[in-house]
């Protein structure tokens, strides 16, 4: 007992701390006010060829929802493609104030897919999503928000007859779709980021309606 109880703490402790969330940086977005943000086409580090388009498509929608307004992803794809440009490792080099300058977008986020895996072990297997995010600001270059998640789907079978196990293995790892797991790490994320300013929670009632108006005008 005297050696397992300090394991035990220190176990407790681990755990407790990799599940504590990362406190959200306020100040860099505070002192840098933004509203539009430009995706960026995925870098892609796995072997799936289709992990970066796939993934891709699950990123707009909850950026949207944390107050910010997003460019048309499709139409964002389709102007990078025309330009060759496939993958997003191509805009490694790329200073960020050329998407102030040609799309007007006040932040790009940069996603890089580092895994997107399937693991099959006969009775036991997993499908395995892995993403790094990164917020920039096209005026300076800084990185205002940083994220890395890794979410696992367990495939395996709950059949007790070993050859019916290992059918429904490789049947659910085979079906199992990795856009949810895509998508719990985007919600995941996302929640870190402070409010985007078309969030009604991104100041008062009536300091949001005021904004709005003023935004109003300045398009009319």
């Amino acid at each position: 007992m005297m050696l397992r109880t300090p394991l035990l703490i220190l176990l407790t402790l681990t755990v407790v701390a990799c599940a504590s969330p990362r406190p959200v940086d306020h100040a860099r977005f505070n002192e840098q006010p933004a509203r539009s943000v430009l995706i960026l086409p995925p870098a892609n580090q796995t072997t799936a060829a289709q992990a970066s388009e796939l993934y891709y498509t699950s990123l707009a929608v909850p950026l949207s929802q944390a107050g910010f307004y997003v460019f048309p992803a499709l139409v964002t794809q389709r102007i990078m493609q025309n330009e060759g440009i496939i993958d997003g490792a191509q805009l490694e080099h790329v200073p960020m104030s050329q998407f102030y300058e040609r799309f007007g977008a006040d932040m790009v986020l940069k996603t890089t897919v580092t895994q997107w895996d399937t693991s099959y072990v006969v009775i036991s297997g997993s499908v395995t999503v892995g993403v790094q995010f990164e917020l920039i600001s096209t005026r300076t270059g800084e990185v205002l928000w940083q994220h890395r998640d890794r979410r696992v789907a367990n495939t395996g079978s709950g059949n007790t007859n070993l050859l019916g196990m290992v059918l429904e293995t490789a049947l659910n790892t085979v079906q199992q779709d990795y856009i949810p797991l895509a998508r719990e790490i985007n919600q995941a994320a996302f929640a870190r980021v402070p409010y985007g300013p078309y969030h009604p929670r991104y100041q008062t009632p009536e300091q949001y309606q005021e904004r709005l108006r003023v935004w109003q005008e300045e398009r009319d």
